[in-house]
């Protein structure tokens, strides 16, 4: 809690490249299958189709000077670094979030998102995937009360992916999807293809979360050659999804469906939404009448944004998109983010009324997730 408030983190994450996945995969999938490996540089990857994931490291120095020395990844060391013990361990999490004031945490992955948006194998990302939603459970089931989980889902098989989320929600309690903002073969969220997940979606009651990847699959990524420009425009492709959701049709389809587009902050948004209003009135009525504008289907309702808890232009944001609709995420415990203050920050702030903190740090992320 935080001045007497419940707060729930709707961004945490922990760490999957520890697994086993030779023994958690089955044999059939061939020497294609997922693997952890360590690169040249000591730095944890995925081997998936002879590929390493990710592509390219955050940083090419050697792993274990990492560890050792990480004021570059800790901001001078004010905040804590990454490989934090709670990222493994679910016990060892609690106490940090006490620390943060964080009451339930939401919970994603680490490089699976790559599995999920990079694999070409529909057999190999579900499998995978499956997995390590197992794993999440497990990881949950040492404080049920306050480590929720959201099922990553292979965007390359939607069916599989359906199947996961109704397995996971109605089996194991899990209180979201996750899908990246497209694949890096081109396909994008209002593909036809991918309509039982959000069938799934509807019918279950829970939200689908677009959570960016940075520039792992941006379009953008040729033209960012250095590494504050790939961190800078790592969350374009969210502009590009929610584009997909709101002109594509998907939630014009799908009234009941919630989505949260995640990490890459919310500043964007009002400018999004005014390109794609006016896009659309000029040349949207001619070929893709909607029951609703771009502009009430994103204040409408179904679309929730997560904040950082410094962004200047959040009281903005707040106002065009309506303070219904913001969320934070600690993003424990990657090196942007901002651990152990990040939910202190947003409440210590002197330009949000306390009616607004606490629909972030609480009311909105409960709606979207469901939480009583």
């Amino acid at each position: 809690m935080i001045d007497g408030s419940t707060v729930i983190d709707a961004d945490g994450h922990l760490n999957d490249w520890h697994l086993d996945w030779e023994a958690l995969l089955p044999a059939s999938l061939g020497p294609g299958a997922t693997r952890s490996v360590r690169d040249e540089h000591g730095f944890p990857r995925l081997a998936v189709e002879g590929r390493l994931l990710p592509e390219t490291t955050r940083v090419a120095d050697d792993y274990h000077a990492t560890v050792t020395d990480s004021d570059e990844l800790t901001r001078d060391a004010r905040y804590w670094p990454p490989m934090r013990p709670g990222e493994d361990d679910p016990v060892a999490r609690l106490p940090d979030m006490d620390e943060m004031g964080i009451d339930t945490a939401v919970l994603f992955g680490g490089h699976c998102f790559l599995v999920a948006s990079i694999v070409e194998s529909p057999e190999i990302a579900a499998a995978t995937l499956r997995a390590y939603n197992d794993y999440l459970a497990g990881y949950c089931a040492a404080a049920p009360d306050r480590l929720r989980a959201v099922a990553m889902l292979p965007m390359q098989d939607p069916r599989a992916a359906a199947d996961e989320l109704r397995r996971t929600v109605g089996d194991l309690g899990f209180v979201a999807g996750v899908l990246p903002p497209h694949h890096q073969n081109g396909t994008t969220l209002d593909d036809a293809s991918l309509e039982p997940i959000w069938r799934a979606a509807e019918e279950l009651d829970v939200p689908i979360c677009i959570h960016t990847i940075g520039i792992q699959i941006s379009p953008l990524a040729p033209l960012a050659h250095t590494k504050v420009m790939r961190e800078a425009y790592g969350g374009v492709p969210s502009m590009l999804a929610l584009g997909s959701l709101v002109l594509g049709g998907v939630l014009d389809r799908h009234p009941d469906l919630r989505v949260a587009l995640l990490e890459a902050g919310a500043g964007w948004v009002p400018y999004a939404l005014d390109r794609m209003q006016e896009s659309y009135e000029a040349f949207g009525l001619r070929s893709n009448r909607f029951a609703r504008d771009p502009h009430d289907t994103i204040t409408g309702g179904q679309v929730f944004v997560s904040t950082e808890p410094d962004e200047p232009t959040l009281p903005v944001v707040a106002d065009v998109l309506g303070p219904d609709h913001l969320v934070l995420g600690s993003d424990y415990c990657h090196p942007e983010g901002k651990c152990p203050f990040t939910m202190h920050d947003l409440a210590g702030r002197d330009d949000l009324d306390g009616t607004l903190k606490r629909k972030i740090l609480f009311d909105n992320p409960a709606r979207l997730y469901g939480l009583a």
